[in-house]
């Protein structure tokens, strides 16, 4: 059974989506960086929302950055109600209509490797607030916010998990990797 990884930039004070600045284009250094690829480069899928598609699937196949080869040529999978063809956008996109538990269920019973999520913010809150996270892999910035989305803010009650890791790099970037608490 493969896992669902996400991977979130957020604030100190927790804002992963903002008017002000979105954390995720922060700071980032080269060792952040070849972390993540090291990472990216071995995930089955990537599972993102329909605004964090339409986003990346403009910028990553015309581009030449080392992310671009895993970003374009792992399979894509784009929870959306309203997004007719991603594969004409996108190759190896598909995209995910259902109820989400069952969308996830599914995509964690096929065959390979963990798969990532990328957001954008709205999905990987619902996700978090359905517990459908195996992993959270959050990339504090050096940086408060003030004000925006929080990762967490749909949850319908508190939830514990265990700090499996946390690096810190000199940028100020901490990555922490936390799993959740199963009973």
């Amino acid at each position: 059974m493969r896992n669902v990884i996400l991977y979130m930039s957020m604030s100190l004070d927790g804002i992963v989506a903002s008017d002000r600045e979105h954390p995720g284009a922060a700071v980032e250094d080269p060792e952040v960086k070849e972390w993540k690829l090291e990472r990216i480069r071995k995930a089955g899928a990537h599972l993102m929302g329909r605004v964090t598609y339409q986003q990346m699937s403009s910028f990553w196949p015309q581009s030449d950055d080392p992310y671009a080869a895993p970003m374009n040529d792992i399979p894509k999978v784009v929870f959306s109600k309203t997004l007719n063809d991603a594969e004409a956008t996108w190759p190896t996109t598909r995209v995910a209509r259902g109820d989400l538990a069952t969308e996830i269920a599914g995509i964690k019973a096929e065959p390979g490797p963990d798969v990532i999520v990328w957001g954008g913010a709205g999905l990987a809150g619902a996700l978090a607030a359905a517990d459908l996270i195996d992993e959270y892999r959050l990339l504090v910035q050096p940086m408060v916010i003030g004000q925006g989305q929080a990762l967490f803010d749909q949850l319908p009650e508190s939830r514990h998990l265990d700090l499996v890791e946390a690096t810190p790099f000199p940028s100020g970037i901490v990555v922490q990797i936390y799993r959740p608490q199963r009973t």
